[in-house]
């Protein structure tokens, strides 16, 4: 698990509600390479508290570190309705950070929003809970979404279209993994907006 004064902080989690919000895409992962390796066997328990090898923590901070950057970039493409959908995704601004199907799933998400003349507002949090497993080449990661300030807007009308009565406190497993060109990148999530955190 990571300390809790070591990840206190929360960051922007917009990339995180587009896994709730819309269907992946059938196809489009094609061109973006899986990692190297599915799940093996969990280096940590599932309960909080066991600790990790120095190695497994800084393989943590840099997955975690790397989704950081996805999510900034996320959360800008959305607020802003700007992102560069150059016909190579290798060259697209999240194509460092995600990976598979979560990639296609977010610039599902970012098309979705430009065709429709959406952008969101505000900033969502995410905490990291807990590190579920650790291997050489995956990640899985339970995390807090707290979204309570944020809304997706007509981007003339400034109104609301989000649907209303919807839980804005809730956990998120995210999975990373190891790519040939050694990056971390974040490949899955499954968001649980019947639960709380």
């Amino acid at each position: 698990m990571i300390p809790y004064s070591r990840r206190g902080r929360s960051v922007a989690a917009a990339a995180l509600l587009a896994a709730a919000s819309f269907p992946v895409l059938a196809g489009c992962s094609a061109e973006v390479p899986e990692p190297l390796a599915l799940p093996t066997t969990a280096a940590v328990r599932q309960s909080p508290g066991p600790a990790l090898s120095d190695d497994q923590q800084r393989t943590v901070d840099a997955a975690w570190t790397a989704f950081q950057q996805l999510n900034g970039i996320y959360l800008a493409a959305g607020q802003t309705g700007k992102y560069d959908w150059t016909k190579d995704p290798t060259r697209r601004p999240l194509y460092k950070y995600a990976g598979g199907r979560y990639m296609a799933q977010l610039e599902r998400d970012l098309g979705l929003l430009s065709e429709q003349g959406l952008v969101r507002i505000g900033k969502p949090t995410v905490t990291l809970r807990r590190v579920v497993s650790v291997s050489a080449t995956s990640i899985v990661v339970e995390a807090c979404v707290d979204d309570a300030g944020t809304d997706t807007v007509n981007k003339k009308t400034r109104k609301s279209v989000a649907a209303p009565g919807q839980n804005k406190r809730y956990p998120v497993t995210l999975r990373a993994g190891l790519y040939p060109d050694n990056l971390w990148r974040w490949v899955d999530s499954h968001t649980d907006r019947a639960a709380s955190c």
